[in-house]
């Protein structure tokens, strides 16, 4: 029985390593679940044994994704660090995770579901708990006084926005000089928002 359950484990990896690759590759749309069964060696059956739908595949990806993303970066930041030393910290960690695989494969995601279908509610709802990971980052910047702002979550939105856009030009420099401009980016943005 063991062995059996080893087994599945297996072939749940291989399928998820493969429509990984996959969707990073070209994209939600142009991905077929065939595409994944010859990617992966796997049958149609044995993927939907593992997973209803691409969609729900793709999801399994996503909370994976965006789970391991912030564990990481907790033990990462772990400690008795100043709100502003953690989101200069929190700069570097996104400098150096830039390359995310699934991040344009994900909002092709959310336009091909759309936002108010039941997997589009789902992709929403990963992508909450991990501002909530960040939110909580604000907020002690918020409650010690270290920053001013109305709202977490507004605050939170404009932070990880920011940051977003300074990503797009990761093509154009090497990572050493994206930390250099993150990090003045990060000494702008909280020159704004300092008590």
């Amino acid at each position: 029985m063991k062995k059996r359950k080893y087994e599945a484990e297996q072939t749940k990896q291989t399928i998820v390593e493969g429509a990984k690759a996959l969707f990073a590759a070209k994209g939600y749309a142009a991905t077929s679940m065939m595409d994944i069964c010859e990617a992966t060696g796997c049958s149609k059956g044995s993927i939907y044994h593992h997973f209803q739908s691409k969609e729900d595949l793709f999801l399994y990806l996503a909370e994976q994704a965006f789970t391991n993303s912030w564990q990481t970066w907790h033990e990462q930041s772990g400690g008795d660090h100043s709100a502003t030393e953690q989101l200069y910290a929190y700069a570097d960690y996104f400098v150096d995770t830039l390359q995310k695989p699934l991040n344009k494969a994900g909002e092709e995601f959310m336009i091909r579901v759309g936002a108010d279908s039941e997997a589009g509610r789902r992709f929403m709802e990963i992508i909450q708990n991990y501002m909530k990971g960040f939110e909580d980052l604000v907020q002690a910047g918020l409650d010690s006084g270290e920053w001013k702002g109305e709202s977490v979550q507004e605050l939170s939105f404009i932070i990880l926005s920011y940051y977003s856009g300074l990503s797009d030009s990761y093509h154009l420099m090497d990572k050493a000089a994206m930390k250099e401009l993150f990090r003045k980016a990060t000494t702008l943005l909280l020159d704004g928002i300092r008590k």
